[in-house]
Parts: C-alpha cells; sequence; structure tokens
C-alpha cells in the first residue's frame, strides 16, 4: 500500500467546495450592491402602509360597541364576533409597531395602552357603557397616530 500521493491531482470535492464559496461570495456581493441602489421608503409611502395595518384596529374599534353589549348580556354568539374583533385590533397593531414607534413613539405607547385598558375591561367583563369609553379613548389615540386617521 502507498502512502504517497501523486503531485498535480486536485480531489473533486476540493474544487467543488471552492465553486460553491465562490457563489456564495459573489452573491452576498450582487445582493449588497442591489440593495444599496434600492430607493429608500418615503415619509408618505410608510405613512400609507401604516394607514393599511391600522385599518383592521379601526374596523375592530368599530364593531366592538355594537358587539359587546350583546356579549355582556349572553345574547346570541356575539362573544365569538367580539374575540374576534380583539383579534383584529392586535393584529393590526402588531403589524404598525415598529414603523409607529419609529415614527411616534409616544403616540405608538399611548394607543397600545388604550388597547390595553380597552382588553382588560372587557376580559373583565365591564359594562357597556364602560366599553364604549375605552373604544371612544381608543379612537382618539388612533387618530392621533400617523396612519390611523
Amino acid at each position: 500500500m502507498s502512502l504517497y500521493r501523486q503531485a498535480g491531482r486536485t480531489r473533486a470535492s476540493v474544487i467543488a467546495g471552492v465553486a460553491v464559496a465562490g457563489l456564495l461570495v459573489g452573491g452576498g456581493i450582487g445582493y449588497a450592491i442591489g440593495r444599496s441602489s434600492a430607493p429608500d421608503p418615503t415619509a408618505k409611502d410608510v405613512v400609507a402602509r401604516l394607514h393599511d395595518n391600522l385599518a383592521p384596529v379601526a374596523n375592530g374599534l368599530e364593531l366592538l360597541p355594537t358587539e359587546y353589549p350583546q356579549a355582556y348580556s349572553g345574547a346570541g354568539n356575539e362573544s365569538a364576533a367580539v374575540k374576534g374583533d380583539l383579534a383584529k385590533i392586535r393584529q393590526g397593531i402588531d403589524a404598525a409597531r415598529d414603523d409607529l414607534a419609529a415614527l411616534d413613539p409616544r403616540g405608538a405607547r399611548g394607543l397600545q395602552d388604550e388597547i390595553a385598558q380597552l382588553e382588560h375591561a372587557i376580559g373583565a367583563h365591564a359594562p357597556p357603557a364602560d366599553i364604549r369609553e375605552h373604544v371612544r379613548t381608543a379612537n382618539e389615540a388612533l387618530a392621533q397616530v400617523p396612519g390611523g386617521s
């Protein structure tokens, strides 16, 4: 058995490894160059995206004053509708969180606080009049943030 290798022979796996490394480096450079030339979104674009993301919040807040009193009295299947409204509101807040925090941190915190108080009141089975008041203050907070009107 020979322990010697022939000079000048390169293994196929070494060639394949070098080729893959070259492709990865080239792809990374191409991505970096392409991304650096992409236009930054304008403030108008960000506000439009926020408006789209916050639309479910406005929709959920609009429906709660109608659906919650029926759920409160135990009529029909309105408690599922109220849960659905709250899920829509949470989803909209989550989708807008980063942009809101960047554009209006104080307004974002205020809106999130109002929504949290509304959720707490619903969870505590507060009277419908209290929920209407929470919805009113949440709508005011929503109107104050970019894209929320």
